[in-house]
């Protein structure tokens, strides 16, 4: 039986085609060269996205840290979202978060104004640093850049 390469190693031999045999061809074309390069960075994104494209870790952050945001995750227990197709996780994912900073923004405008009465707001949500909001999205960013931009640093 012949050694199959799964889509990281493909990912990679054609990144090595560009850089060791295409690119040093290129040196006098520069508009070649430099789309040869960028090419070369978005394979190493899409090699980064297969290694986070399961999305479960995300998801099992947001139901343990109980922040009732939306019905979403009570709709999607862990047994449930396993089951979704990548496409439904991604969506529901950003769902999710489009839920929670409408709610920091509410908070927010809510607080600068000082019009409101604490029971106005449905959720206490915590937006200072170290809190339990702050490092989930915190982590979400840190994900979302190590597939994006890996020589970040948070």
């Amino acid at each position: 039986m012949q050694y199959r390469p799964d889509s990281k190693e493909l990912l990679q031999a054609i990144q090595d085609f560009l850089m060791k045999e295409l690119l040093p061809k290129l040196e006098g074309d520069d508009l070649l060269s430099y789309k040869t390069l960028v090419s070369w960075n978005m394979l190493g994104v899409i090699a980064r996205e297969i290694d986070h494209s399961d999305f479960s870790n995300t998801w099992s952050e947001i139901l343990e840290s109980n922040l009732s945001i939306c019905d979403l995750e009570n709709k999607y227990p862990m047994d449930t979202f396993h089951k979704l197709s990548k496409k439904e996780k991604s969506k529901v994912l950003r769902e999710w978060n489009q839920n929670l900073a409408l709610l920091i923004r509410k908070k927010s405008k809510l607080s600068e104004t000082h019009q409101f009465e604490p029971s106005q707001i449905k959720i206490e949500l915590d937006i200072k640093p170290k809190s339990q909001v702050w490092n989930l999205v915190k982590s979400q960013l840190k994900e979302n850049l190590s597939v994006s931009n890996p020589r970040f640093q948070t």
